[in-house]
C-alpha cells in the first residue's frame, strides 16, 4: 500500500453514545466521538426492543420546520389586490 494515500489510523478512540454507554474502537477519525445510537440502545440490537432516549433525527426535525411553516402560512391573511375602479 502507499503511504501517502491513506489517512491516518487511530487506535482506541473513545465512541460516547447518548445512553451514556463507552466504548473504543480503530478509526481514521481522531479524537473523542460521540454517537446517537449504539449497540446497547438501537432497537435492532436489543432484545427487548427498548430505546432509552428519545431523539429527533434530521427528518422529524424538518417535519416539524414544515409544520410551523404551514401553520405561519396558513394564520396570515392573504392580501387582496385592490378593486379596479370603472367608469
Amino acid at each position: 500500500m502507499k503511504k501517502w494515500i491513506h489517512g491516518n489510523y487511530f487506535k482506541d478512540v473513545e465512541v460516547t453514545c447518548i445512553c451514556d454507554a463507552k466504548f473504543t474502537v480503530n478509526t481514521t477519525v481522531p479524537g473523542p466521538m460521540k454517537v446517537e445510537t449504539c449497540y446497547q440502545c438501537h432497537p435492532a440490537f436489543n432484545k427487548d426492543k427498548v430505546i432509552k432516549k428519545v431523539i429527533k433525527g434530521r427528518m422529524e426535525k424538518f417535519l416539524e420546520k414544515q409544520k410551523k411553516m404551514d401553520t405561519v402560512a396558513k394564520a396570515k391573511p392573504v392580501k387582496k389586490a385592490p378593486a379596479k375602479k370603472t367608469k
